[in-house]
């Protein structure tokens, strides 16, 4: 009878362990899919569009060019979309080297029927902002004392 206790208690300790267990391996997925979405968040935020050129004096590469056409309507030509597309373009494209977007332009077609969007990707060569930014929540302390 004492045996049948402690196994019953030794079961209910080893499905407890594994339900905690369980329970971090949630906690640590949902900080891991928040981490991602700062991240992306900031890559966002940190990549510019421009229709003119990069600030003087600031040496740059050529990461490559973006361009898409799609149907003439309203939201087609509508400035802040076109920025969003080219921005998303650009991350998806050049995901871990991206800095800025430059030399924006739009054209519609003769017909009036398509607007077709291009501009050109850019690193600049000195590029820290980026790794600050995606660096910035480490090692922050919650109180002046440390705890």
């Amino acid at each position: 009878m004492r045996s049948l206790t402690l196994w019953k208690l030794v079961a209910i300790g080893l499905a407890l362990n594994l339900c905690a267990c369980g329970a971090i391996e949630a906690q640590r997925q949902a900080e891991e899919a928040k981490k991602q979405e700062f991240t992306k968040r900031v890559d966002t935020a940190h990549v510019w569009v421009t229709t003119g050129e990069p600030p003087a004096g600031k040496p740059y590469t050529k990461l490559g060019e973006l361009k898409y056409t799609e149907p003439f309507t309203p939201d087609a030509i509508d400035a802040s979309k076109m920025q969003d597309r080219l921005k998303s373009m650009a991350l998806e494209k050049y995901p871990d080297t991206v800095d800025a977007v430059i030399k924006e332009d739009s054209q519609v077609s003769p017909d009036g029927s398509t607007v077709t969007v291009s501009a050109e990707a850019i690193q600049y060569e000195t590029s820290t902002d980026r790794n600050a930014l995606h660096h910035m929540n480490e090692g922050l302390v919650a109180s002046p004392s440390g705890n």
